[in-house]
């Protein structure tokens, strides 16, 4: 039996991770749950599975949430409610916090739990450092959940690094893969928030149009990985059945593939080193019949390519890259700016930042905040 707790209890991840928990109530006791803002649908998760723990990251929202619950719930809020939450031990903690915010919760829980689930790109992508050197001193080990990260850990666990030439993970090119490029100026956000492949949240359907969410999968696979950027490489495969491969120095390629559910890759962080069970088909090859692939188009997604050169870059420009994406998706849902202008504000800001010294979360919490012009 695994104790478990989920940040970001009420997002896609969080409520498909509760559905294999469901199935497997032998195997799982779910402790811990932390949520954003919305109120109804953690208070149904805590009272139908009798959750001891419950937070909330908006502080004003506590007093209705602690009216809702049982009285012998435990329940935070705000911040430094969602850290203390953070900090309750379990043997796995399921990181997916989408965003910025999810960096110190992640952080913090490295020194409370077995195992962490990894679903939430960002904290990787601008403290990969930090949370990597944590987790080896508290001797906490680190599982991807992204289903393409979650395919190469499991094609990389058979094989020496040393005879290892690359890793590549797959994209399905979003639902504006085929459109004319001439034609995106008339995209729309009712058109950016359908995918073709994935049922996800808002903020990683956009990063998905516009293909960063891409180029956060390359940095979040070379630091996951320990891998030169040279060695991480993506490629479009519309029907997201291939997640990511491994190549080696005798010319054998390695591949993992699944139909597109993310309770393969969730199930698999849960209960690693077993498997478990999640309600998903094996795969039909004959009914797939056709597998197609084809390389990225830098001018159609220019995110990618920014994402690629900060890879190349440095840690404080991944933050300010990580920071600005998140801006710019504010921006966009907001109706402030247009799809063709989410690169734009990206680069804009990237140009304009000045250097900052990065050792500490904290120093990557200030700098995230500047950027985002909250100090």
């Amino acid at each position: 039996m695994k104790s478990i707790s989920i940040h970001g209890a009420t997002g896609s991840i969080g409520l498909n991770a509760i559905d294999i928990i469901k199935r497997h109530p032998d195997r799982f006791n779910l402790r811990v749950l932390i949520g954003g803002s919305k109120i109804a649908p953690l208070v149904q998760l805590a009272k139908e599975m009798n959750i001891p723990y419950v937070a909330i990251a908006d502080q004003t929202q506590y007093k209705a949430l602690k009216e809702a619950l049982p009285t012998d719930t435990t329940v935070f809020a705000g911040e430094s409610g969602v850290l203390e939450a953070s900090a309750l031990n379990v043997d796995v903690c399921l990181a997916a916090i989408t965003g910025s915010a999810g960096i110190r919760p992640t952080y913090t829980a490295l020194s409370h739990c077995k195992s962490l689930a990894i679903a939430n790109k960002e904290s990787i992508v601008a403290a990969g450092e930090q949370i990597l050197a944590k987790a080896k001193q508290c001797g906490t080990q680190i599982i991807p959940v992204d289903s393409e990260h979650s395919a190469v850990f499991q094609v990389l666990r058979s094989d020496k690094l040393d005879d290892l030439e690359s890793v590549t993970i797959t994209a399905s090119g979003g639902p504006f893969r085929t459109l004319p490029i001439e034609q995106f100026s008339s995209i729309t956000k009712e058109m950016a928030l359908k995918h073709p492949n994935w049922a996800m949240g808002p903020k990683n359907t956009i990063d998905s149009a516009t293909l960063m969410n891409k180029g956060l999968e390359i940095i979040e696979a070379a630091l996951l990985f320990n891998l030169s950027a040279n060695k991480v490489k993506a490629i479009v495969h519309p029907q997201s059945i291939i997640h990511g491969m491994s190549s080696y120095v005798d010319g054998t390629t390695l591949a993992h593939l699944s139909l597109p559910d993310m309770r393969t890759p969730i199930s698999y962080a849960l209960g690693y080193p077993e498997r478990t069970t999640c309600d998903v088909p094996t795969l039909d090859l004959i009914k797939l019949a056709t597998l197609t692939f084809e390389a990225p188009d830098h001018q159609r997604f220019p995110c990618l390519k920014i994402a690629e050169d900060c890879l190349r870059a440095d840690q404080f420009h991944r933050i300010v890259m990580n920071a600005a994406n998140e801006l710019a998706f504010n921006k966009f849902m907001n109706n402030e700016i247009h799809f063709t202008q989410i690169p734009e504000v990206i680069y804009d800001i990237l140009e304009s930042a000045k250097p900052h010294r990065i050792n500490t979360i904290s120093d990557i919490i200030s700098l995230d905040n500047l950027i985002r012009g909250e100090i």
